[in-house]
């Protein structure tokens, strides 16, 4: 079994929603769930106050747990900020296990949302194809001409996702091919169909130090070895919405719902769809574009 990380920074009753929605899987037991929370610097009072909430609510969850085969808490010395924070977190955990389960603290999931990802990292881990396993999926329309479960897409997902050790170590985070694909418009237009955004994200990660963002070079690394994350057709993941208490979002609310009940996914060997790409290109295109007051795109 695949181990669960969890990050978490500010917000401890999103966390516990988190918390509450993956303890409603089945096999939690065999499980390891790892919290890694990052810290404040000292100067930010105000998320020093909601940070101390946080710490309070893990080291409680975890004296108490009986859900989870064990919980292991790992708490930042100093502020590393998301990006280095899931870097240096998932690293640690996929070196030790081959493989990871990686949600953050802004999400709620399925109740087969451990399975679905479980039996999908053992089914896809040696298929070259495949980069990553997604847990969510954007709001798609009219895809009923499609009939397997998954699909491929060219971009990998934040919001929910697993990986292995092989793929993960691989991935070049100083991005050194930068220089060369700014000047090559072709290659730009074929990582955008994952999403208009995803150039734009680049260039701001490679040229704005106010921009730091892992999942940007974790999609250019797929990208760039012509490799796919599996989508499941309906989503196993939501974003809850964010608070002024967001690093990133904020203000913006994604206003979908979890079902009741999902069948059981099927997995089979798969080949890219250019229809179900163009699908999710259109259906991620249309969330970039929902109003919002600071909005930074999944970092």
């Amino acid at each position: 079994m695949a181990p669960v990380v969890v990050f978490a920074y500010n917000r401890a009753d999103n966390l516990e929603r988190l918390l509450r929605s993956l303890e409603k899987n089945q096999d939690t037991e065999k499980m390891s769930l790892y919290l890694f929370v990052d810290i404040p610097d000292k100067k930010n009072k105000r998320d020093l106050k909601y940070n101390k909430e946080v710490l309070e609510f893990v080291e409680d969850y975890k004296d108490r747990n009986t859900k989870f085969n064990q919980v292991i808490v790992e708490v930042a010395k100093r502020h590393k900020g998301l990006a280095n924070a899931i870097i240096s977190g998932v690293t640690k955990v996929i070196n030790e296990h081959g493989k990871v389960i990686v949600l953050e603290d802004d999400l709620e999931v399925s109740g087969d949302f451990l399975d679905y990802m479980q039996r999908g990292l053992n089914f896809y881990e040696n298929d070259e194809k495949v980069n990553s396993m997604a847990g969510y999926c954007p709001d798609m329309k009219r895809c009923s001409f499609y009939k397997n479960d998954v699909f491929l897409v060219p971009r990998a997902e934040s919001w929910g996702w697993g990986t292995w050790k092989d793929r993960w170590n691989r991935t070049d985070w100083e991005v050194k091919s930068y220089a060369k694909f700014k000047r090559d418009i072709v290659r730009q237009m074929l990582f955008n169909l994952g999403g208009s955004d995803l150039c734009k994200m680049l260039r701001d990660q490679m040229e704005d130090e106010r921009f730091n963002s892992w999942a940007i070079r974790w999609c250019y690394q797929q990208f760039r070895e012509r490799k796919y994350a599996v989508y499941p057709v309906e989503t196993r993941v939501i974003h809850c919405g964010n608070d002024n208490r967001s690093t990133h979002c904020q203000g913006w609310q994604m206003g979908r719902t979890l079902k009741q009940s999902y069948k059981k996914c099927q997995f089979q060997s798969l080949n890219p769809d250019l229809r179900m790409i163009w699908r999710f290109k259109k259906a991620t295109n249309a969330e970039n574009k929902r109003p919002s007051e600071n909005k930074v795109k999944k970092a």
